[in-house]
């Protein structure tokens, strides 16, 4: 399942970086989805930030099959390796996601690109579940997750920013 997400925010590309990238932003994003708990870790590989976060999450609202896979909690492990600056300043991320215990993942990017008026932040990404019978189902669960999960982020650069300026 193909995924694509976009929104326009009103700060330059290097602001929204700046943010993107401290463990603040990471800890505020994980808190908003209601994890049980989470950790995050950001470090720096030559010009590349990698973030990688991992949220247990409960599985009551997920299909019975996949409870019997995962157990009361589901991991969600996320990585972002983010790249160095474009000429023009835009930013892109691979990011993979993964649900321990199920397999579902999502490999895409995420760009940051240059607008007149701040910046513009993407998702495009493939989402798999390899599970029978039950996967378009988790697929549909999962998607709606990652949508949920982008316009976090979204509103909180925008709140974040909002409140430093």
């Amino acid at each position: 399942m193909k995924i694509t997400e976009a929104a326009d925010l009103d700060a330059s590309v290097e602001e929204v970086f700046a943010l993107r990238t401290t463990e603040a932003f990471h800890d505020e994003k994980c808190a908003r989805s209601s994890p049980l708990r989470h950790t995050v870790v950001i470090h720096r590989e030559g010009d590349h930030t990698i973030i990688h976060t991992v949220r247990a999450m409960a599985t009551d609202a997920l299909p019975e099959a996949a409870r019997r896979a995962t157990g009361a909690e589901l991991h969600v492990d996320e990585t972002q390796d983010w790249g160095p600056a474009d000429a023009d300043g835009s930013r892109s991320a691979d990011v993979w996601i993964r649900l321990r215990g199920l397999p579902v993942t999502l490999t895409g990017t995420l760009t940051l690109s240059p607008t007149a008026a701040g910046s513009h932040q993407a998702l495009a990404g493939s989402l798999r579940a390899a599970i029978p019978i039950v996967g378009g189902r988790i697929e549909h669960y999962a998607a709606m997750a990652i949508t949920r999960g982008f316009d976090i982020e979204a509103q909180l650069v925008g709140e974040s920013l909002r409140g430093g300026r």
